[in-house]
């Protein structure tokens, strides 16, 4: 238990001293600064396949498709995705300060609260935080896929916002690995009570999956997190269907 979790908060450790150490290098040359980018892209193009991959392990796809519906319809009703993005907001503006005006004549934000915050939101407030935490849990830890690509992801996201705004981005892997290390122990906790639908929890959280990476590449515009209610419903579906 929580491996998965582990390695995803060192992802976000080394991607940020990584950051910090080639950032003067990436400010210099125009190539190299497209790469975060492009490694971006590509795994996208991973998160795809493995939210494909996981929908097939499905075994009632009724279950799934109507997760889906109703999940989102009860998601799209209370509107998660504007909700996550009001509460980001809000917290950026709490724990975000600013310094004494610069030579500009404006207040500049410390590096230390925009990186750490900026990173945290990326890494926490996302599909594949939860997604990834409940399949490792429910599975006893044994399925850690979706983590060990979230590390890739998180790894990248630490990288970009270190070389760009400096240390604080490597102080949210301690909120990452407390945040997915709950969600994983109470998932774990629950696991033989829900044995019966943990394919179909599985098949629908990796259509999410999906997706979140159609998304990333830039194909659909789908509020992913509006989607996120539809995870718990094979609980009860499976009981009837």
């Amino acid at each position: 238990m929580l491996i998965g979790t582990t390695v995803n908060a060192l992802s976000i450790v080394a991607g940020s001293l990584i950051g910090l150490l080639l950032s003067r290098l990436l400010a210099r040359h125009k190539r190299l600064s497209t790469l975060p980018d492009a490694m971006m892209k590509a795994i996208s193009v991973f998160v795809v396949f493995i939210g494909i991959k996981g929908a097939l392990e499905s075994q009632k796809s009724l279950v799934v498709i109507l997760s889906l519906l109703i999940g989102t319809v009860i998601g799209t009703l209370i509107d998660i995705d504007s909700l996550l993005e009001r509460l980001g907001n809000k917290i950026e503006k709490r724990f975000t300060r600013y310094q004494p005006v610069d030579e500009n004549g404006e207040g500049t934000k410390k590096s230390i609260s925009k990186a750490f915050v900026s990173a945290t939101l990326t890494c926490c407030v996302g599909a594949l935080a939860i997604t990834g935490a409940l399949e490792s849990g429910l599975s006893h830890g044994l399925e850690r896929e979706l983590l060990y690509t979230k590390s890739v992801l998180d790894f990248i996201t630490a990288f970009v916002f270190s070389s760009s705004f400096g240390i604080g981005a490597i102080f949210s892997a301690i909120v990452v690995f407390v945040y997915q290390g709950a969600i994983e122990l109470c998932a774990f906790a629950i696991s033989d009570t829900l044995s019966y639908s943990i394919n179909e929890i599985s098949a629908t959280g990796s259509l999410i999956v999906a997706a979140l990476g159609l998304n990333m590449l830039g194909a659909t515009k789908v509020k992913v997190a509006n989607m996120l209610p539809a995870v718990f419903l094979p609980i009860l579906l499976c009981l009837f269907l």
